[in-house]
């Protein structure tokens, strides 16, 4: 495996010369300068290094010395050390003895780079992987169930664990944001949960089950974290929970379809549970197979009064508690059953009758979705 590469090699001059006023090279496992201050010498063979990488230690290497050597100037040149292993070579331009004193901190920082990048691409990789997973999990992929554990056994996953799945969905979207997003959380999730980013550029978490009198907390938690680390608006489905990963599919679903009708039916809100809206969802899928005309046209005439379609929604969404519908409305009790008599002439069902106000609702739905 290749530990060192040209790029990494140039941080490593950079951010070493923006603490230390000196030239730096930096040699690769075969003695060629792939990153320097002075661009034109990348790509020659330096001979100081070839003596540190045959050693295993430090060279310092005066005015006199450097006559000798090809591609050498005064100066002191170190191992790169990674696992163990002589991986390169750092070296500082200059007369030994002024610089003697920053060789050491020079080399630290040169390893301690590497390491961070070796991290970070570990931690990269185990990103891609868990989230091949998670698109697998979720689309009912032909990937056999054997197949799928023993990939997760590589992350230390137990794939058959109870989880529900999570969609987050930043406005605007894009591949970028969901990155910031995935990064944001990765310290808020637990060990078991899975985390993956769909071809739509949704975040998708595959959370063990949560209390639903915590749920709303630990949601909104999340959604802050994300909405802070990408500068705007997350929105949030929650889908139901899994038994096992056959059932991950139906609850991503079910946290796609909430977020759908969410969206439409509680724009002033961001987390959507599927859970609120299982009637609203048997109706989608309902009004999906119905053919020819439409039964909700009792509705129409109630379209274009405003102020009565708002009375309906708020009469709706307070169960009929009259006290609180008219503080809602900011009216009298006498106006608001003159607006209900009023829906009742209009569409012929009276809000009163628990079976009407069904088919109202369900009416209003039909209006608000098409």
């Amino acid at each position: 495996m290749q530990f060192l590469t040209s790029e990494l090699a140039q941080e490593m001059v950079e951010r070493t010369m923006h603490i230390l006023h000196q030239n730096i090279n930096v040699m690769n496992a075969d003695g060629v300068i792939i990153g320097s201050g002075e661009r034109k010498r990348i790509g020659q063979k330096h001979d100081g290094a070839r003596l540190v990488l045959s050693s295993g230690d430090s060279v310092e290497i005066d005015q006199e010395t450097s006559r000798r050597l090809k591609g050498v100037r005064p100066g002191i040149n170190l191992p790169i050390c990674f696992r163990e292993q002589v991986v390169g070579v750092i070296g500082i331009t200059g007369e030994p003895e002024g610089i003697r004193h920053h060789a050491e901190l020079v080399k630290m920082a040169a390893e301690l780079v590497l390491e961070q990048s070796f991290l970070l691409e570990r931690f990269q990789w185990r990103q891609r992987i868990e989230s091949e997973i998670v698109n697998q999990l979720i689309s009912e992929s032909d990937m056999g169930d054997h197949q799928l554990k023993h990939r997760a056994d590589w992350l230390g996953m137990d794939l058959d664990k109870q989880r529900m799945a999570i969609v987050f969905q930043p406005i605007p979207s894009s591949e970028d944001t969901v990155h910031k997003m995935m990064h944001a959380i990765q310290y808020d999730k637990n060990a078991d949960d899975l985390l993956g980013m769909t071809f739509r550029h949704e975040l998708i978490l595959l959370r063990q089950p949560i209390c639903d009198h915590q749920l709303k907390h630990v949601i909104e938690q999340l959604q802050q974290t994300m909405a802070g680390a990408v500068d705007g608006q997350v929105l949030v489905g929650v889908g139901t929970v899994a038994e096992d990963m056959s059932q991950l599919p139906l609850s991503f679903q079910h946290a796609r379809e909430a977020l759908r009708l969410g969206k439409v039916l509680h724009p002033e809100e961001s987390i959507y549970v599927f859970e609120s809206y299982q009637l609203e969802s048997l109706f989608i899928k309902a009004r999906a197979a119905k053919e020819g005309k439409r039964w909700s046209d009792f509705y129409h005439p109630l379209i274009q009064e405003m102020e009565l379609v708002q009375t309906l929604k708020v009469y709706i969404e307070e169960g009929g508690d009259l006290q609180r519908i008219v503080d809602r409305l900011f009216i009298h009790r006498n106006t608001l059953r003159y607006r209900l008599d009023k829906i009742q002439a209009l569409t012929g069902k009276d809000p009163r009758h628990v079976k009407q106000l069904m088919e109202l609702y369900i009416a209003q739905l039909d209006h608000q979705l098409s």
